[in-house]
């Protein structure tokens, strides 16, 4: 699966820096390591979930999925997130 960037670049789709991003937004909610690690298996898997069978979905999609989900299952890392977006987007 391919994501497909703003700059129209095209970039193959990784878990693992998916869960990178979901673990340091989890680390910045002070989450305790037990914790962090149900969040980046819950997270990762629903969103996993969500893009079987797709060829390619835009990194804004993507981000929404991963938001949406963290709203659900953790706010404090959801924020940490949009604060890490915020900030990477001056």
């Amino acid at each position: 699966m391919e994501v497909l960037k703003r700059s129209s670049k095209r970039q193959k789709f990784s878990m693992a820096k998916l869960k990178r991003g979901i673990q340091r937004a989890a680390r910045d909610a002070k989450l305790t390591r037990v914790q962090q690690r149900e969040v980046v298996r819950t997270v990762a898997a629903s969103v996993a979930k969500g893009l079987k069978g797709r060829r390619s979905i835009k990194a804004a999609a993507l981000r929404r999925k991963v938001l949406t989900r963290l709203d659900r299952t953790s706010r404090a890392t959801a924020s940490a997130w949009r604060r890490y977006d915020r900030k990477r987007r001056r």
